[in-house]
């Protein structure tokens, strides 16, 4: 979501395909050394993990109640900004 249009689709496939408020499924492929980063990230919310078979990654899918596109949009830009993380 670097640009603009970009996110102008992000944002409306996000609206064409939920109804909000809705539970919203995350999930972040993080290096295992900015783990306790991500982790911050969701301090209130449960987060499940799964360590990949290398080690070097750690997996984490969370499902939080969303109010708007624009609460989705924040999250994802927030965990772009840790190093090395992939959103699925």
């Amino acid at each position: 979501m670097k640009d603009d249009a970009s996110l102008e689709s992000f944002r409306s496939s996000l609206d064409a395909n939920y109804d909000w408020p809705c539970i919203f499924p995350f999930k972040f492929i993080v290096p295992k050394a900015q783990a306790q980063t991500v982790l911050e990230l969701f301090a209130d919310d449960p987060v499940k993990a799964n360590e990949s078979a290398s080690g070097r990654f750690i997996a984490y899918t969370m499902e939080m109640q969303m109010h708007s596109c624009d609460e989705v949009i924040a999250i994802y830009q927030r965990v772009a900004q840790v190093p090395g993380v992939i959103s699925l």
